[in-house]
């Protein structure tokens, strides 16, 4: 999966969850002060993105990332641990 497709993704499911146009959604925004996201929006968000990509990621470091970028790295680094196992 590229890096394009999984920012897609993430702008999908987090569109659902804040009921919002993904295309209103951008890599740089900050998920907290700019889209006033709460910390189980974002949980819920870290669930489908490892049910959909069938990965686990830290959630530690996904709480900690403020950005659709850093999420999408985030996923990306899950992806590439799962394809080493």
């Amino acid at each position: 999966m590229t890096r394009g497709e999984v920012v897609a993704l993430l702008r999908q499911l987090l569109g659902d969850i804040l009921e919002l146009d993904p295309d209103e959604l951008h890599t740089e925004q900050d998920l907290v002060d700019d889209l006033d996201t709460d910390s189980l929006q974002r949980l819920e968000l870290m669930a489908e993105v490892e049910h959909e990509l069938g990965v686990r990621l830290d959630a530690r470091a996904w709480r900690d990332a403020r950005t659709l970028a850093q999420l999408a790295e985030l996923a990306l680094s899950g992806l590439a641990e799962a394809s080493s196992r």
